[in-house]
């Protein structure tokens, strides 16, 4: 039941949205054609469209489900809640990798690959998984302004507000590539966590 329900939420959304995803994707693939540019410039521009995204599809999939009252409509199909949010969760990884694999792979760069798939499938999570547990318009895009701090001159307001901080920042940089991993086993943990809490919401309600 489950693997039909997210097959058939992945062809309507991506029937809705495919413009998007393909416009996003297309955005990745500039950083490789930008021969001049520095490959930090590159990836970081990568990242950004990881991150915008990453906040996107998470709207897309569910909070717009929500502002124009369709996911009323879904709900009313013979599926569980959780089996429904799960599906809208398939979807949205099918997106949120797709425009991180997809021009990822030209990269010929393995570890950079794979922190841009734990990057994306941990803010797409926590985005989708934010918009699932609370009806607040601004809900999915609270994580990206978390992951954002990490962007920032961190080292710098480190040194000036919280020196102690330093030594542990060191220890994350150090340790970037088991902090990934650590995120792509935390991804699916928090979709199931939010999947299980908005089906005792609903079935409670209901």
């Amino acid at each position: 039941m489950l693997p039909q329900l997210a097959i058939n939420i992945i062809r309507k959304d991506w029937a809705e949205y495919w413009k998007t995803v393909i416009l996003l994707t297309a955005g990745m693939f500039l950083p490789l054609l930008v021969v001049t540019g520095s490959k930090d410039f590159s990836q970081g521009l990568m990242v950004g469209i990881i991150i915008s995204g990453s906040y996107g599809y998470a709207h897309f999939c569910f909070m717009t489900e929500r502002l124009r009252g369709t996911l009323e409509l879904l709900l009313s199909l013979p599926v569980k809640p959780f089996n429904l949010v799960l599906a809208k969760f398939a979807s949205l990884y099918s997106m949120a990798l797709f425009t991180a694999n997809l021009p990822g792979i030209f990269m010929g760069d393995l570890r950079v690959l794979f922190f841009l798939n734990a990057l994306v499938l941990i803010l797409s999570t926590l985005c989708m998984a934010a918009t699932v547990v609370s009806e607040k318009p601004w809900a999915p895009i609270a994580p990206v302004w978390i992951v954002l701090i990490f962007f920032m001159p961190i080292q710098r307001l480190l040194a000036k507000v919280y020196p102690g901080g330093l030594a542990l920042y060191a220890l994350a940089v150090s340790h970037a590539t088991l902090l990934a991993g650590f995120a792509l086993i935390l991804a699916p943990i928090i979709a199931l966590l939010s999947a299980a809490y908005f089906h005792r919401r609903f079935t409670f309600v209901d």
